[in-house]
């Protein structure tokens, strides 16, 4: 005979729900006291309280009044955390509908307890293979649900309910859905786990499987009606198996800590992810779409502004440039064709800046033509520019090849030159420039040195289509071949303009006051002309322009992907909170097996992090490949910073946390009781 232990105890328990106005009570001062080692078959008809009790036994629910004692302690007003733990250790639940997580394999939904419970990985994969032996499943381990018969998936309900050795196991109808032979198969899975030890309520409407127990207990509106003895089970066998163990009170109420292990709960949220792989690559493509315009759009604005500052940086930080523009209108009437236009800087003026401005350190000028060069039967259309030997240091100029000319070759008006690496691929394909002659209208120079090719001068636009061939002779060469006044004879037309320097490099004894001394210029020079002949470009004040593009242009990229980024991050809303919805039942599988509210919404928060860290991932990828294709199909320079993938994935992993945040908690405030309802 066994010992009359009691395990459990409910003393005057009422249960009464809200329904409208109306107060129902589904269980109306319910006592009893089952002793360990009973098997306790609930019955009654429907509505009678049997689900109530069993959910209040279970605890999946509490009661409005009275006390339920489980193993000498009143859980009856416990918080949820604490019973969380209760159910996980000391309960083991089997439902009608079997409820196993259809993601899962046989040998993963086994497991399930003895993950929140905390149990290392290779102790709780033993353990699960051990029950699947035990239930006859070790064939079928690595099945999911749907591959598995009725009585069969009732076996894996069983195993997983036995994961921590709880005292209590608790059926609902476990045999409702099976067919006989599966029904009686798993009487006697219950009849051995009786003899074992174990506490078994069942709940049946099946007066033949309620003779398999010990005890018949009815009810019926919510009352006791009957609890009927029907024979004494004998004394419990030994299992043989390796126990679990049972923390203490103490132990569950202060362990609120999550339990779950960090590598598995992301495993975990893969396998939901891939469940519905297309649904979840849709609703990534926000995050992966914002990622990648992120680093693309970074890359090409960052790409753009490098250009610009490098061309203006090669202008010199001391340095103010005057340029010569030709007057509107200044050749566009026929009558005017037969005169001589004089504009632009004059050698007077270059004169009244060097006396009359201090700080000053030298004045570089720089005299242009536009005309053909050739080189046998090859030609180009090119700006030829009479510069002074200081010209390459003064603009920043790098020498590929050869030398520059001195002042003695100057002075002395050698026709010879320097060309740019344009003009020196277009005209020597075949063969080395340096030595060889280029000529220019009926005069040959040769050729001594390569330059790298300029961008031009920002803000200029006249020639800009020639200023990609450029070709440099020595100042005096060009006053001695050309003269004072410029003739160009192209296509029908005829034009002679007296310029005495095209462009004029100033360069200013100390930086801080280059921009004093540009005004200073710019007031001379308006005194001077009566026309707006000239340009003042101050490459300092180009570069705080250019940057002040550039952060305009960073926020409004900015804004447009961070727009992008929201976008998907509603898009990961909406699809974890469809996902809610469609798993609520398994959120209360879950929470019945021992899950935290805390487990529940870092489980669903992984999910979120994990989609949008996967978008993200991909973002990159495609954030990188956009420059690389920008840059091989249209030349345009893209520089992607090394802090730009780093910054974007970041981004996108906080989205997963922000957007996923919301429906995660959600999912934790479920009630047990209502989500394993639901259908």
């Amino acid at each position: 005979m066994k010992s009359q232990e009691p395990i459990i105890k409910l003393d005057g328990v009422k249960r009464s729900y809200q329904m409208g106005d109306s107060v129902v009570r589904a269980l109306d001062g319910v006592s009893l006291t089952v002793n360990r080692g009973d098997y306790l078959c609930i019955m009654g008809p429907s509505g009678c309280g049997k689900s109530t009790i069993l959910n209040l036994l279970g605890c999946l629910d509490q009661p409005s009044e009275g006390d339920y004692v489980l193993d000498t302690e009143n859980v009856s007003h416990l918080d949820d955390e604490t019973l969380s733990g209760v159910r996980g250790r000391r309960l083991g639940f089997i439902f009608q509908s079997y409820n196993l997580i259809p993601q899962l394999t046989v040998l993963e939904n086994i497991e399930v307890p003895l993950f929140y419970r905390g149990i290392s990985e290779q102790q709780s994969r033993k353990r699960a293979l051990e029950l699947a032996e035990k239930v006859g499943l070790g064939d079928r381990v690595h099945h999911r649900p749907n591959e598995l018969s009725g009585g069969q998936q009732q076996r894996v309900a069983i195993a997983r309910a036995l994961a921590n050795d709880p005292p209590v196991i608790l059926a609902d109808e476990a045999t409702g859905n099976l067919d006989s032979k599966s029904g009686e198969e798993i009487l006697a899975i219950f009849a051995q786990l009786n003899r074992e030890g174990k506490t078994l309520i069942f709940v049946t409407h099946d007066e033949e499987m309620a003779k398999r127990g010990n005890r018949i207990l009815r009810l019926r509106d919510g009352k006791v009606e009957s609890d009927l003895s029907i024979r004494d089970l004998p004394e419990a066998l030994e299992s043989g198996e390796e126990r679990i163990g049972s923390p203490s009170p103490t132990e569950e109420r202060n362990s609120l800590i999550p339990s779950l292990n960090l590598k598995r709960t992301i495993l975990l949220g893969l396998k939901s992810l891939w469940l519905h792989r297309l649904r979840s690559l849709l609703t990534a493509l926000g995050i992966v779409f914002g990622v990648s315009s992120v680093i693309a759009m970074l890359a090409i604005g960052e790409g753009a502004s490098f250009e610009a500052q490098e061309q203006i940086r090669k202008l010199g930080s001391q340095n103010v440039i005057l340029r010569s523009v030709k007057p509107p209108g200044g050749s566009d009437s026929g009558e005017k064709r037969s005169f001589v236009l004089d504009y632009g800087i004059s050698a007077r003026d270059v004169r009244q800046i060097i006396s009359t401005i201090p700080g000053i350190k030298m004045v570089v000028p720089n005299r242009e033509i536009g005309d053909y060069v050739s080189h046998k039967a090859r030609r180009v259309d090119a700006i030829i520019s009479g510069v002074i030997p200081l010209f390459p240091e003064m603009r920043n100029r790098k020498l590929i090849k050869g030398r520059f000319f001195n002042m003695i070759e100057m002075e002395a008006k050698q026709n010879i030159c320097v060309i740019n690496e344009s003009v020196s691929k277009k005209l020597f394909p075949l063969s080395p420039a340096i030595g060889g002659d280029v000529k220019l209208r009926d005069t040959y120079y040769k050729v001594i040195g390569v330059l790298d090719s300029s961008d031009g001068l920002p803000g200029e636009d006249e020639n800009s289509s020639t200023r990609e061939y450029e070709m440099y002779i020595p100042l005096e060469t060009m006053l001695e071949r050309f003269g004072e006044v410029i003739y160009k004879s192209r296509t029908g037309s005829f034009e002679a303009e007296k310029v005495d320097f095209h462009e004029v490099t100033v360069v200013v004894d100390d930086p801080v006051e280059v921009e004093s001394k540009a005004e200073a210029i710019r007031h001379l020079l308006e005194a001077n002309h009566d026309k707006p002949d000239f340009q003042v470009i101050v490459p300092v004040e180009l570069l705080q322009q250019a940057e002040r593009t550039k952060q305009i242009f960073t926020i409004v990229l900015g804004s447009i992907a961070t727009i992008s980024l929201i976008v998907g991050g509603i898009g990961i809303m909406n699809i974890m909170l469809a996902s809610v919805t469609e798993r609520t039942r398994e959120i209360g599988i879950r929470r019945a097996l021992g899950g935290r509210r805390q487990d529940i919404t870092l489980q669903f928060l992984i999910e979120a992090i994990l989609l949008s860290g996967v978008g993200g991932l991909i973002g990159v990828g495609l954030g990188l490949s956009v420059p690389a294709l920008v840059t091989h199909f249209s030349g345009m320079m893209t520089v992607v910073k090394s802090w730009a993938p780093g910054l974007a994935f970041t981004i996108s992993v906080l989205i997963g946390v922000i957007f996923g945040l919301y429906p995660a908690l959600r999912a934790s405030r479920l009630s047990p009781v209502e989500a394993l309802r639901h259908e």
